[in-house]
């Protein structure tokens, strides 16, 4: 008999200063997983955070960087990041929750395509995310995993490489 998953009662939103702490210690709690920021990095860009809040506390977060293009307006990707739930709120949706949230908010800015580094490319694949190998995509991973400290090199990581390709905004007036 499958176990029912305890109903959502929180929400999904965008983070705010005082969360900082909150989102160290979720980020902290799954260190296989996901890379340690320290607390001055989460500081001067909690406002690429989203939270899920329950009952006053954080749950779950995820947030998302650029990666650099060597052409200007060439393939403009951004990567999810710091995508971590806490272990007791495991297995109720909340990821799912996150994770909708986030490629609804990086859809807006326009990009090309969303990557990300996994363990769990089984879940990633729900949300239309296909394997791409890290060597066609070295140059687009290889800044974010320079601070790496757990690996040799990007190749040598055991993380899937995962993409979402996007479909183009709508061209503004004026615009080629």
């Amino acid at each position: 008999m499958k176990k029912e998953k305890p109903l959502l009662l929180g929400q999904v939103r965008h983070a705010r200063m005082d969360d900082i702490q909150m989102i160290y210690k979720a980020i902290r709690e799954n260190p296989k997983e996901v890379l340690p920021r320290s607390y001055p990095d989460l500081l001067q860009n909690f406002d690429r955070f989203m939270v899920y809040e329950e009952k006053g506390k954080i749950k779950g977060v995820i947030s998302w960087q650029v990666l650099p293009n060597v052409e200007i307006d060439s393939d403009r990707t951004i990567e999810v990041v710091s995508f971590s739930v806490r272990h007791r709120s495991q297995g109720r949706g909340i990821g799912a929750l996150l994770l909708n949230k986030m490629i609804e908010e990086i859809q807006s800015y326009g990009p090309d395509k969303i990557l990300v580094l996994t363990f769990y490319p089984k879940f990633f694949r729900k949300f239309g995310f296909r394997k791409k190998s890290k060597r066609k995509l070295y140059s687009k991973i290889y800044i974010g995993c320079i601070k790496c400290t757990k690996y040799l090199s990007p190749l040598t990581c055991p993380e899937t490489a995962m993409v979402r390709q996007i479909s183009p905004l709508p061209k503004k007036e004026g615009q080629s």
